[in-house]
């Protein structure tokens, strides 16, 4: 019975290309709730939604599915996303160094209000497609808890004070991650059986063809080694998720070498520079966003000396102001421990925000 099941398994999942919608932050996809079906996102990551996964009011749901799926890649898409990057733990303030972000929920078909909940057992399967640039050494799961308004870490040791330290960029990765499903324990519910699935991909040099693989979670087969190769050259990082919301995949951020030191905020005129929102430090060659609010700049401000900062304002109003570039060539952070300096804006005029006009005006590119 259990090659059977397999086979109408696959048989029957299918793969969909992204559907995008008018919505140009969102990503919309459409299943019924008896069907397994893998989606490959704009952003090039796959979700992988088994049959009978959802339940409504407490009872399996077959209906019509909708799935609202956002990725947040970089620096841009944190900052315009309004994400929370702060991750207080051992009583001490770190912020998170991302590999990239996901967003998922998943309704009864035109009621939004009709959040559906996961069946006993049931998980869907995410493969996120990380820019291989912020692919660093440590990168592990989060997921955001809208209540209590914090970052958790959803690993084995989360909550452990030894797993909650900066690390090098070049250390051992502690996700282990590989080409392989995550499974959990299914129990009784599946009478010894898991569902296989099958994923197609287009082959890097003949997209009319596609590269299609057997995965069977409970037994963790190896892929075939066709989408191996086609692996090596994406960055994936793979979570199963019985949660709706945001998830993370994050280091500490080292902060290790920053330098504290007291700052004044001024327009060029001279004048005081009111911060309505966040004022963002940005190391371009990390995927983090470093802010702070009006209230902690007196008491938390410092610097790592790099050559690759980004200081601006970004206003609730939208406004933006930036220190200029060359004000970096003529400083040295290390000799500036505990002195006081001022930092001097420019306004910078934007008629729209896109991301690419904000990374562009910011120096994020």
């Amino acid at each position: 019975m259990k090659t059977y099941k397999s086979v109408y398994t696959i048989v029957f999942c299918l793969i969909t290309i992204f559907s995008f919608s008018q919505s140009k932050n969102s990503q919309f996809f459409e299943m019924q709730g008896n069907e397994c079906k893998i989606f490959i996102t704009k952003g090039n990551s796959r979700i992988i939604v088994p049959s009978n996964c959802f339940t409504l009011d407490g009872k399996p749901y077959n209906g019509k599915i909708k799935i609202t799926f956002r990725e947040y890649k970089d620096q841009i898409d944190f900052i315009l996303g309004g994400l929370d990057m702060r991750y207080i733990v051992n009583g001490k303030l770190n912020y998170l160094q991302s590999g990239g972000m996901f967003e998922i929920f998943v309704n009864a078909e035109n009621n939004t209000k009709s959040e559906l909940s996961f069946a006993q057992n049931k998980t869907i399967t995410v493969k996120f497609a990380i820019d291989k640039k912020f692919d660093v050494a440590g990168l592990e799961p989060f997921y955001y808890d809208k209540k209590l308004k914090k970052w958790t870490k959803i690993t084995r040791f989360g909550n452990d004070s030894k797993s909650n330290k900066p690390i090098s960029d070049n250390q051992e990765d502690l996700w282990q991650d590989d080409p392989r499903i995550i499974t959990q324990d299914g129990g009784d519910f599946y009478n010894g059986d898991n569902d296989c699935y099958t994923i197609l991909v287009a082959d890097k040099n003949d997209p009319s063809k596609f590269v299609d693989s057997l995965i069977c979670p409970g037994n963790y087969s190896i892929l075939d080694s066709r989408y191996n190769q086609y692996l090596d050259d994406q960055a994936f990082k793979t979570m199963q998720i019985d949660m709706m919301g945001l998830y993370n995949y994050d280091k500490i951020f080292n902060e290790e070498n920053s330098i504290p030191l007291f700052v004044n905020l001024k327009t060029k005129d001279g004048k005081k520079l009111e911060i309505t929102d966040r004022l963002f430090v940005v190391y371009k060659n990390s995927n983090s966003t470093i802010y702070y609010y009006q209230h902690d700049i007196d008491s938390n401000f410092k610097l790592i000396p790099r050559n690759d900062i980004k200081v601006f304002v970004y206003n609730a109003d939208g406004t933006i102001y930036k220190v200029p570039d060359d004000f970096w060539n003529n400083i040295e952070i290390k000799t500036l421990r505990g002195k006081k300096i001022d930092l001097v804006f420019e306004k910078l005029k934007m008629s729209t925000i896109s991301k690419e006009q904000f990374a562009l005006v910011t120096g994020i590119k």
